[in-house]
């Protein structure tokens, strides 16, 4: 049985009737194009947005902003929507960044593309604060978008800026909810997952000698000793469920070379896999009786009981 995951959610902030004309669900923040209307709603938020986290006056100096993807439904779960939503509404609110910094949404892909991880991996808020803290965030903002009725309801939550014991004093107005129309473009966009930041198998150069795990004729390696690698204090203090992919090669004599990440891990379980992998022992596989180096895909799934 899983642990329970706590989400963590300080506030939330309705998000004002917004229509977007976007020409393509693909389209990036730069493409999105809104009426006045629309943009004066949108740039309205960012100013309220900026001004209640001034309010908090949040403790250790100015606070330093990461806004996160806003996902459908629950966190990890992405849109093209929503990473276009969260790329705009950063940019507005760094025009309203007097005693605070927005970090560049660019912070976040990059160590999702470094690291291989994907954005399904953030799945609560108490896991997107603590990376947040990471990058060099003081506090984070997260969204959701939820559909219903053929309207779409988007919610901000903020974490990270004020005393929790004072949350409902300083962010009484957080209940106020807002829909705006689905149109078909914007339902295209919000069923179309969002950037994934993982790498398949066919993206490993060609290796000489070196035969592929479910090649005609080919065995597969058999595992004699493979003990799972440790949770990274990180990841335990934030109940971290998730996977890391590796493909690695088991050479003739059974050890393990030749480690390439599909899919990594936040909070250090990328690097924890890769450790554990290397002291790994496999039966070689064979082809046409005889041992040879075969490449295959290994998964590591980080659950808490």
């Amino acid at each position: 049985m899983r642990a329970p995951m706590k989400t963590v959610c300080s506030f939330a902030i309705a998000v004002a009737a917004l229509f977007f004309c976007s020409t393509t669900a693909r389209a990036q923040a730069s493409d999105l194009t809104l009426n006045q209307m629309d943009q004066a709603h949108l740039d309205a938020l960012a100013a309220l947005t900026a001004k209640k986290i001034r309010e908090a006056k949040p403790s250790g100096g100015p606070p330093k902003v990461l806004v996160f993807d806003f996902f459908r439904g629950s966190p990890g779960t992405s849109s093209q929507l929503g990473t276009l939503l969260a790329d705009r509404f950063s940019e507005l609110l760094s025009g309203y960044a007097t005693g605070m910094k927005i970090l560049d949404r660019k912070t976040l892909k990059d160590y999702l593309t470094e690291n291989w991880t994907t954005l399904e991996d953030l799945r609560s808020n108490e896991v997107c604060f603590r990376l947040a803290g990471q990058l060099g965030a003081s506090g984070a903002i997260l969204g959701t978008l939820a559909e219903k009725d053929d309207k779409i309801d988007p919610m901000l939550h903020l974490e990270g800026f004020g005393p929790k014991e004072k949350e409902d004093d300083i962010f009484a107005w957080r209940d106020r909810t807002v829909s705006f129309s689905l149109t078909e473009e914007l339902h295209a966009a919000l069923f179309q997952s969002g950037p994934n930041y993982s790498r398949k198998s066919e993206d490993i150069p060609e290796e000489p000698g070196v035969f592929r795990h479910g090649e005609p004729g080919v065995t597969a390696p058999q595992c004699e000793y493979c003990p799972d690698p440790e949770f990274s204090d990180a990841a335990r203090a934030v109940k971290f469920q998730g996977k890391v992919v590796l493909s690695v090669v088991v050479n003739v004599d059974g050890h393990v070379s030749g480690i390439f990440v599909l899919k990594g891990a936040p909070f250090g379980l990328t690097t924890q896999s890769i450790n554990a992998t290397k002291n790994w022992r496999f039966k070689p596989g064979q082809k046409d009786g005889r041992p040879v180096p075969v490449r295959l895909d290994v998964e590591t799934t980080f659950s808490l009981l």
